[in-house]
């Protein structure tokens, strides 16, 4: 019996574990200010793209067009979520300086929050841009 308890509890800490890990993601938001600082955010599987207004840019004039929410595919987003976390990674692509046409990154998981800057240059950098704004246009 005392076996048979030790087991059950085994069990049950295991998947404890395996559900709160598996959770993680889909309870992070992530956050991508691009070079002009039109805003992306990957909250699960749902991308949303909320464009600067010409009136906010540095310019007056540029504008980021128009906003755009769509569901991306469960491959679509782990891709995406696995760019973020290299950048997190990548000490060398982050840089202190906020000035264009360096990029924010924030990713958010629960109460606690992680804000860096990507240099405008760095191969992570280009790659988490281009392949945002691929998955909001199509």
């Amino acid at each position: 019996m005392k076996n048979f308890l030790s087991i059950l509890l085994l069990l049950i800490m295991a998947f404890t574990n395996a559900t709160a890990n598996s959770n993680t993601d889909t309870d992070t938001v992530y956050t991508y200010h691009d070079a002009a600082r039109n805003k992306y955010v990957l909250n699960g599987n749902k991308l949303e793209y909320t464009p600067i207004k010409a009136s906010e840019s540095s310019s007056g004039i540029y504008s980021g067009g128009t906003y755009a929410s769509k569901v991306i595919t469960e491959k679509e987003s782990q891709e995406l979520v696995q760019l973020f976390k290299a950048a997190l990674a990548n000490k060398k692509a982050q840089t202190g300086k906020n000035i264009k046409p360096n990029t924010a990154v924030e990713i958010n998981v629960g109460n606690k929050k992680i804000s860096f800057m990507l240099k405008a240059a760095a191969a992570i950098n280009i790659s988490l841009n281009n392949f945002l704004k691929q998955l909001i246009k199509h």
